[in-house]
């Protein structure tokens, strides 16, 4: 398990984190599960797949010396509203498991999720019923935070390879300019078909618009350190040769956001969302993630996206 010596993850490490578990589901999901497990308990982690008909008899991942069976759920994007296929898939694995012969050592079953945001209460309510139904057996979930404390006690270097680089707060107080005029110059090239909304009116932004808009703490923080950096990104889309660089990004981020609004979906996993579109699916630089945290910022403070908080009266 993580070393107390080892700090935790920082809030760039976090969201590199958060972008991993929502790309994961399914297979994918378990698939990642298993290499953070076998980092962080080497031999004593079982790794388990289906065999033909005997399928993997409810059983995602074992430990040997503790007796604990890990089963996963993988949902899509991170922010499955599906509660009764989670309950369906808790009570049926489990029999599953308790039936089988891995059942005969477990001591204790974990239910491994990617709901990053948290779980519906009626899981806890299943868990439970599970827990009175069998008091020899420890049960648990393991989520964002399960996985944050097993990653971060791990080498620097195996972490990298987990979630990829991650930047430092040193990082960015040197946003790199080349950088910052990729990313511009790459939204502009994606836009150029779609013409520019001019006359775009918008409100100032408001010193509460971070606790309004429900942002996780490792957003705000990053939000909050990406302001030192966004009138850098003002200054430039000011001198940006293309003299409407500026209305071109930040219509497209906005109609990307109200895109995703519409669909019902959490902040957390809109700000994801537009973070992966600025720097691209999968690892990412150092430079870029600086980059793309100034340019979120920038749009986040005029207020292109998410929501200003009401003026206090």
């Amino acid at each position: 398990m993580s070393n107390s010596t080892n700090p935790p993850l920082n809030a760039f490490q976090k969201v590199l984190l958060e972008a991993k578990l929502r790309r994961c589901s399914s297979d994918a999901f378990q698939a990642f599960f298993s290499e953070v497990m076998s980092e962080v308990h080497r031999s004593d982690f079982i790794k388990v797949r289906a065999y033909g008909s005997l399928g993997d008899q409810g059983c995602d991942g074992y430990l040997l010396d503790s007796g604990k069976l890990y089963q996963c759920y993988g949902a899509l994007n991170g922010d499955d509203r599906k509660v009764k296929t989670l309950i369906d898939k808790m009570n049926k694995d489990f029999l599953t498991a308790l039936g089988s012969e891995i059942g005969k050592i477990m001591k204790e079953w974990y239910m491994v999720h990617n709901l990053v945001e948290g779980l519906p209460t009626d899981a806890i309510v299943a868990m439970n019923k599970l827990k009175e139904q069998n008091p020899g057996i420890k049960f648990g979930f393991v989520g964002f935070e399960g996985f944050e404390q097993r990653i971060a006690g791990l080498h620097p270097t195996k972490i990298e390879n987990l979630i990829g680089a991650a930047a430092t707060n040193e990082d960015s107080l040197e946003l790199q300019l080349p950088e910052l005029s990729q990313l511009v110059n790459a939204i502009i090239e994606l836009t150029e078909s779609e013409g520019a909304i001019s006359g775009l009116e918008l409100d100032p932004v408001s010193v509460d618009k971070l606790d309004h808009n429900a942002l996780a703490t490792h957003w705000k923080m990053l939000i909050s350190s990406g302001w030192n950096n966004a009138y850098i990104v003002s200054d430039y889309l000011d001198r940006h040769p293309d003299p409407l660089a500026g209305e071109t990004i930040a219509t497209h981020l906005n109609t990307r956001y109200l895109y995703l609004k519409s669909q019902g979906i959490s902040s957390d996993a809109i700000m994801t969302s537009l973070y992966e579109f600025v720097t691209g699916k999968g690892h990412s630089t150092v430079q870029r993630q600086v980059a793309a945290h100034a340019l979120l910022a920038h749009l986040f403070e005029s207020c292109d996206i998410f929501e200003n908080a009401p003026l206090r009266v």
